[in-house]
């Protein structure tokens, strides 16, 4: 089975500018995290009333001294694990965060990045749904870890590898 590149970003309210990225490279034989990247700019930039009350409590991640710098780190890292043959890319609910995370990126360079992006960005709530599940299911549940904290973004990214990994191996059981 193909690793599994699972990424939760965190903006400025839905539609806003990424502040903090998490993602996990997870085999799914075995169910371990293999990589991660970790990393956010200044919760102070964060403006969104929701997000502040939700989420920025309980993110605590390396800091990058500004967006530009989070989002070529984050690019550096994808780089590594990007195509099929490498890793399948997921996110929980894919637009329009993390679809805007890696427009975001591709935008910083788009000469060289326009052909590099995740293609398909696998969503695991329509997965779900596929599979007659609720696409609203607890994901720490459903992947037997409620030690992941809710918003973080590294613990949510494990949380969709996680319960991606699930939804393959109940799949291959059908």
């Amino acid at each position: 089975m193909t690793k599994i590149f699972a990424v939760d970003a965190e903006t400025n309210g839905l539609y806003g500018p990424v502040w903090a990225i998490g993602a996990v490279v997870l085999d799914p034989e075995t169910g371990l995290v293999q990589s991660v990247f970790r990393g956010q700019i200044s919760p102070g930039e964060v403006t969104d009333d929701w997000t502040r009350k939700h989420v920025a409590p309980v993110v605590n991640l390396p800091r990058y001294p500004g967006r530009a710098d989070l989002l070529e780190a984050f690019w550096g890292f994808w780089e590594g694990y990007r195509g099929e043959e490498r890793a399948a890319a997921v996110a929980d609910v894919g637009a329009p965060v993390e679809a805007g995370l890696f427009r975001a990126c591709v935008e910083r360079r788009p000469a060289v990045r326009s052909d590099r992006g995740p293609y398909p960005l696998h969503e695991l709530a329509s997965a779900l749904w596929m599979a007659g599940l609720d696409p609203d299911i607890n994901r720490r549940e459903f992947c037997g870890r409620p030690d992941l904290t809710p918003h973080d973004p590294v613990a949510d990214a494990t949380a969709a590898a996680l319960c991606w990994a699930r939804l393959a191996q109940l799949r291959a059981a059908a």
